[in-house]
């Protein structure tokens, strides 16, 4: 296991506690979202993301903290929906986009950067990205086990 790999597992295990630690700072700036790891979550939290956030933020040293603990609430929440994904990084193939990124891998329907999904949010601006991602995997997912199921 490389030094990245290793740090990644940190990451992995200390996902929770930065979820609860962001939670508790939307609590005390007395923010109101449902954030129960189900997929109205996800809408509530991109809504929460594009009223409170934008582009600029993701260089912004002093956001680290709350980016990092929205992205691990998406990424736990994906986990939780699509069958059979799991926390990933890419450590071997400098050239491949998601390059030390931790990442949902899901079985079927290959990675989701959570980062990319949260600056996707910030410049796109529409509610609808991290629902329209979920659903098309979830559907190719299901398109995938019925055909396997079938042969």
């Amino acid at each position: 296991m490389n030094q990245k790999e290793k740090i990644f597992e940190q990451w992995k295990e200390n996902t929770s506690s930065r979820i609860e630690n962001w939670k508790k700072g939307l609590i005390d700036k007395e923010e109101e979202l449902e954030l129960d790891f189900s997929e109205s979550s996800l809408s509530s939290l991109e809504n929460h993301i594009i009223s409170k956030y934008s582009p600029v933020d993701l260089k912004n040293k002093e956001k680290n903290n709350e980016l990092d603990g929205i992205v691990s609430y998406m990424g736990e929440t994906l986990i939780r929906l699509i069958p059979e994904s799991k926390w990933i990084i890419y450590t071997e193939d400098k050239t491949n986009v998601y390059y030390n990124l931790p990442c949902v891998y899901t079985k079927y329907s290959g990675s989701i950067s959570v980062h990319f999904l949260l600056r996707e949010i910030l410049n796109a601006k529409t509610f609808d990205i991290i629902e329209t991602r979920l659903k098309a995997v979830l559907k190719c997912d299901e398109e995938i086990r019925k055909h396997l199921k079938e042969n």
